[in-house]
């Protein structure tokens, strides 16, 4: 039986864009009183006890494609593994090289798996089975163990150490709960299930900030929206990492076309020193697609993005800032950007590059992204 779940929250989004020739779809599905959903009803354990409508709407899309899975000679490391020996600090051809403020894997170096997330020995001082609503202002979450989802119905609350099987939703009804604050926390596949099934984003949607976050072998990562409802705000995503993938069978079943951060209806976005790995996804959209949908825009630097249609896709609201983003050489399947230079302000210092994944630096600059 399918259950009520929050604005933004569980059925699939459908995206239609045009690749070379028109190729659009438009999927109109009521389902509650809302305007936003994605493309199918996950009814899983984890975000069963979600309260609320979803429906859908249009969204950008790219034919299926198959991406390059990663090697294993740059491989992530896997879900249960959350920390080890830090990256190397020395700079590396062609990466950046000022500091960042707060976090680990500080440029010239890129968030890795073993830098984001809980830290290496974790274990939580509490475990909640199913779904945590959290509705006190101020609390602090922290240190926790949640096998489903938390529902954040309260303001100004913090989310630090945690992991989670479901999703982290500030979204619920018509209103956005913030600030949001969600630090040191990841989002991964339930144990026993290597690529989680839920087709729900990890972490959103407005007046966050998520910082040294994780999310491992799932469809989607951030979503970025609501824009236009009560509460929202801008959102910060830095320092963080995400390892997207999709379950066996699902590309040719059901075509979910996830994205690492995805905008619809979105405030303004900060998008900072990020590594966004889409390559283990064979019918993705993007690691970042901020497409012409009621987006606000943002800045996007530092970010290291491989795998996609297109690995970066900018085209709807205004971009003062687009600099130092390096695009994994022959990750996308179409071409490493797919921007509305119209829509940008400064661009600079954009480049594909090689990348060691594990220790997450740039090993060479192969070529100049000139395009803007």
């Amino acid at each position: 039986m399918k259950h009520r779940r929050s604005l933004f929250t569980g059925t699939r989004l459908r995206r239609a864009v045009t690749v070379s020739a028109a190729f659009g779809m438009v999927i109109l599905i009521a389902v509650g009183f809302t305007w936003y959903s994605t493309g199918r009803d996950d009814a899983t354990p984890e975000n069963a006890a979600q309260a609320d409508t979803t429906l859908p709407a249009p969204d950008g899309q790219l034919p299926s494609v198959r991406s390059i899975p990663p090697s294993a000679a740059t491989a992530s490391a896997p879900v249960s593994a959350s920390a080890s020996a830090p990256p190397s600090k020395k700079p590396e051809n062609g990466a950046t090289t000022k500091a960042v403020s707060k976090g680990g894997c500080a440029l010239p170096a890129y968030p890795t798996a073993s830098c984001t997330g809980v830290p290496a020995g974790w274990l939580p001082q509490k475990t909640v089975q199913g779904d945590l609503t959290v509705t006190k202002a101020g609390t602090v979450v922290s240190d926790q163990l949640v096998t489903g989802s938390i529902l954040v119905r309260a303001a100004d609350v913090t989310i630090r150490r945690t992991r989670v099987y479901g999703t982290i939703d500030n979204f619920i009804g018509d209103k956005i709960y913030g600030h949001l604050t969600i630090e040191d926390t990841e989002v991964v596949p339930k144990p026993g299930e290597g690529i989680s099934s839920v087709q729900q984003y990890a972490f959103g949607v407005a007046n966050y900030t998520c910082r040294r976050c994780k999310v491992m072998n799932r469809m989607e990562g951030w979503r970025v929206g609501a824009g236009s409802f009560a509460g929202a705000g801008q959102v910060v995503i830095e320092d963080s990492y995400a390892q997207l993938a999709v379950p066996a069978g699902m590309c040719a079943s059901s075509d979910p076309h996830g994205d690492g951060i995805q905008g619809y209806g979105g405030p303004t976005a900060t998008i900072r020193h990020n590594t966004i790995d889409q390559r283990g996804d064979d019918c993705p959209t993007s690691p970042i697609f901020i497409p012409d949908q009621d987006n606000a825009g943002g800045t996007v630097t530092d970010n290291v993005l491989a795998g996609g249609g297109y690995a970066l896709r900018l085209s709807g609201g205004s971009f003062p800032t687009v600099t130092g983003n390096k695009i994994v050489t022959k990750s996308a399947e179409y071409g490493p950007i797919d921007v509305d230079c119209s829509k940008i302000g400064t661009w600079s210092g954009n480049a594909e590059v090689t990348f060691d994944f594990d220790r997450g630096v740039v090993l060479k600059e192969t070529k100049k992204l000139n395009n803007c």
